[in-house]
């Protein structure tokens, strides 16, 4: 079986950077600079920065007060309350999720809480919930990116089996797309 080079975080970023100060294509330019700067509010996301999360809580014993962190039943939820917080929407800039190790995590909004804080798990209250992904961000995250790269760029293939070859040969290239 072949091997598959991981690919180096800073010459992605780097090869995006370069690639949108040559770049033609204005879907390819409008693509990359919301990788590079992140996606608003009301941008539509690529598929690879949508990601499926489990539920997770921290609880609080009613009797004890012990608290513990566990992983909250999605049938404890109604499908509507569900799909507000099934998955998790990465909009920031891709930087950002390459350099960190920690978990991207995001709170459950405090009304959604509120409703269920006392229903998830018999005689313990809920202080705080949270989206948790299921795989790494930044595996994700690298992977759907170089996806599109391959699509994009056909020769980009090459390039990014190869991470630490230098970027001269593509310095004196125009990109069509």
């Amino acid at each position: 079986m072949g091997q598959t080079t991981p690919i180096r975080c800073d010459e992605l970023l780097r090869q995006l950077e370069h690639l949108q100060h040559t770049a033609q294509d204005s879907s390819l330019l409008l693509w990359l600079q919301r990788e590079l700067e992140g996606y608003e509010a009301n941008d539509e996301l690529p598929w690879y920065r949508i990601m499926e999360c489990r539920q997770r809580g921290l609880f609080m014993d009613r009797n004890t007060a012990h608290q513990q962190t566990c992983q909250i039943n999605e049938k404890c939820l109604c499908q509507r309350d569900m799909e507000r917080v099934r998955f998790l929407l990465i909009r920031g800039p891709l930087s950002s999720y390459l350099d960190c190790h920690a978990p991207t995590l995001e709170r459950w909004p405090d009304s959604l809480l509120r409703e269920y804080s006392q229903h998830l798990i018999p005689d313990q209250v809920c202080l705080y919930a949270w989206k948790e992904p299921i795989v790494s961000v930044r595996e994700h995250l690298l992977m759907g990116v170089s996806s599109v790269l391959k699509q994009y760029v056909p020769s980009m293939c090459r390039e990014m089996e190869n991470a630490n070859r230098s970027l001269r040969s593509l310095q004196h290239r125009q990109w069509w797309v």
